[in-house]
This record gives C-alpha cells, sequence and structure tokens, in this order.
C-alpha cells in the first residue's frame, strides 16, 4: 500500500486536501484516478490500495475522508473491507466502483452506508461531481422544523441528526413562529408539517417565499395526497416526505434542496431501510 501526496506546486500554500483512498488491483486504474484526482483536488492525499485487505486497514487508519473501491479486490470484496472497517469505526464517504454492477449491489451499498456504486471506468466527471456533493454535505447548513407535535421535533433531529449533511437544525411548533424565525435568521432549508393548526403547511410555505425566498422547503405529512403534493411543487416545496422516513430519504431531500444530482442509490430509493427510527403517525403524535 503506497500513500502518494499529490500537490501542485502552484498549490503548496493552499491548505491540504482530504485523505482519499483509491482501491483498486489495476494498477492502470489507480494511476488513471489519481491523475484525475490531483487535476480535482490539488493537494489532495491520495492513498492507493491494491487488495481488500489494505483497503480495510487504510479505512481503519482513519485517514481517507472519502474512498473509491473497486467491488471486485483480491482476497476480500470491496464491500467486506468496507463493512469491517466500520465495525471498528471508520465512517468514510465510499463509492464502489464494479465492471459491471450486479443484481443486489445497491442493497449491499445500502447496508455497508455507501454513497454511490458506479461501473468503470469513472469519468473525471463523474469525480469531480460526487466530491462536489461531499464538500456541500461537510459545509454545514441551518435547518429549521416547523411541526406542531412535540414527540415529531424530537425524532425529526434525531434523523436529521442522522443524515450525511451536517446540520444546525431549530424547531418551532407552528407556522406563525416559522415565519417569525424566518424574518430574522439565515436558514437553508425548512421542513413544514402540513398538517399544522393555524398556519398549515401550504400557507407557510406561500410565506417562506415572501420572507425567506433563499430557503428552501421540504413539505412532511403523515398522509400521501396527490393534490397537496402538487399545490405544495406550485409554491416551491422541493420535496414531500411521508411519514415516517428515514434519513436516506432526508439525504435524498437536502440533495434536492441545495441542487445536487442524487447519487444512484438515492434515486432509486423506494424501499424503507430497516431499523432506522421510526415516527409516529399523526395520530399518535
Amino acid at each position: 500500500m503506497k500513500i502518494i501526496p499529490k500537490v501542485d506546486s502552484a498549490q503548496k500554500a493552499a491548505p491540504p486536501g482530504p485523505g482519499i483512498l483509491v482501491a483498486d488491483d489495476s494498477p492502470v486504474t489507480r494511476r488513471v484516478m489519481c491523475g484525475h484526482l490531483a487535476a480535482i483536488v490539488p493537494g489532495a492525499k491520495v492513498i492507493e490500495a491494491a487488495t481488500g485487505h489494505e483497503a480495510c486497514a487504510a479505512l481503519k487508519t482513519g485517514g481517507a475522508e472519502i474512498a473509491f473501491i473497486d467491488m471486485d479486490l483480491p482476497d476480500m470484496n470491496g464491500a467486506e473491507a468496507v463493512a469491517r472497517a466500520r465495525e471498528e469505526g471508520a465512517r468514510p464517504f465510499v463509492t464502489l466502483m464494479a465492471t459491471q454492477i450486479g443484481a443486489g449491489w445497491e442493497a449491499s451499498c445500502r447496508e455497508i452506508e455507501a454513497y454511490e456504486i458506479l461501473e468503470k471506468p469513472l469519468e473525471e466527471g463523474e469525480i469531480r461531481q460526487i466530491l462536489l456533493n461531499h464538500k456541500r454535505m461537510k459545509d454545514r447548513c441551518r435547518v429549521l422544523v416547523a411541526d406542531d407535535s412535540k414527540t415529531f421535533r424530537q425524532l425529526i433531529r434525531k434523523v436529521i441528526a442522522s443524515s450525511r449533511f451536517l446540520t444546525d437544525v431549530d424547531v418551532v411548533d407552528n407556522g406563525e413562529g416559522a415565519i417569525s424565525l424566518l424574518g430574522q435568521q439565515k436558514y437553508d432549508v425548512i421542513f413544514l408539517d402540513y398538517e399544522m393548526p393555524g398556519l398549515d403547511g401550504l400557507e407557510t410555505a406561500c410565506l417562506v417565499q415572501e420572507v425567506s425566498p433563499g430557503t428552501r422547503v421540504v413539505m412532511v405529512s403523515a398522509n400521501h395526497n396527490e393534490g397537496v403534493e402538487k399545490a405544495a411543487r406550485y409554491f416551491g416545496v422541493v420535496d414531500f416526505l411521508k411519514k415516517p422516513f428515514y434519513p436516506a430519504e432526508i439525504d435524498k431531500a437536502l440533495h434536492l434542496a441545495f441542487d445536487l444530482p442524487l447519487s444512484s442509490i438515492l434515486a432509486r430509493l423506494e424501499a424503507k431501510v430497516p431499523g432506522a427510527p421510526t415516527f409516529p403517525s399523526a395520530a399518535t403524535a
């Protein structure tokens, strides 16, 4: 396993970039990807691994914040290498790679909390977009939650905290309070419950556009109603979540709020994530 500092001479004064693991048994693939990374992130410390055990060991050290890992590594496949490292507390931002994506691999990605799985060879544009998405997730954002249920407000804090995005979360119990706060402070995203007394979610969403047009709105509801969803889109709502929902769905909503392309895993998100915290329905909240 080699550690190669990628530093452009013109960027020596720049702060060091993130540690990035490239794990593939092909020296050619590693060389090409290292070249792309050097062009995209001058100053990044690129760690190369040729086997599953090398990849796992590199992840366990905590030096790789971002990882591109081939599924078909010798001696241990990429998913297993990531899973073992996570058992030791490693929390890398993982993209899996494969010559051909097999059936069931997306489920494996979700199990090991991989962000993306892409077919090889990866193009520079694909690598660049993953790195841009990662940067946006690590740039702390301000989130406001408006819901009249105290239980829901407590739970959504936990679910948002479990998403990939770094967030600061404030909560209010009605639409009027949300509009008042938005007039005083800047928020990137607001999660609005549709069924609030007083100003409901749609009325609040309409006022958000007037008071804080830069704030993106995500609507939440215990019920699915196509008419409401259509009306919500008209008032600038970027996503509509039905309770109960899970961290991956928060991730998807925040991707849409920040105009980030969805990973293939998020784009195909259909099933609920087993073991994720659940929300009570409106009847029990």
